[in-house]
């Protein structure tokens, strides 16, 4: 085995340990998008990345995030937010204004 071949087998090495570490990352995510629905009443639809880079955060590389987190506030109406993360680190989430669903009917007639 010549350097080029350990060169090339080093870099697919590496590939598919990011792979895998994206995928891991993106399967947290989906059960973290899940639990703060729940926390916070609201309906989970989806989650989808928009965005991959690798950068530095507080000092430290790693891949940062960015998904669209479809959820619905009252079962009718669909909201899209984002989450960032550098790696599985959730930096930042944003979600737009959504419509509350009272508990009692405070209309009287």
């Amino acid at each position: 085995m010549d350097l080029s071949s350990l060169v090339i087998l080093m870099v697919i090495v590496v590939i598919v340990i990011q792979f895998w570490r994206l995928r891991s990352i993106a399967e947290y995510m989906v059960d973290y998008a899940n639990q703060y629905c729940k926390r916070h009443q609201l309906q989970y639809i989806s989650l989808a990345r928009s965005g991959t880079k690798f950068t530095a955060y507080k000092g430290r590389l790693d891949w940062q995030l960015v998904y669209q987190l479809e959820f619905s506030s009252d079962g009718q109406t669909e909201y899209v937010g984002t989450i960032t993360s550098h790696g599985k680190h959730v930096i930042d989430i944003e979600l737009p204004a959504y419509r509350v669903e009272s508990e009692t009917n405070d209309y009287h007639q």
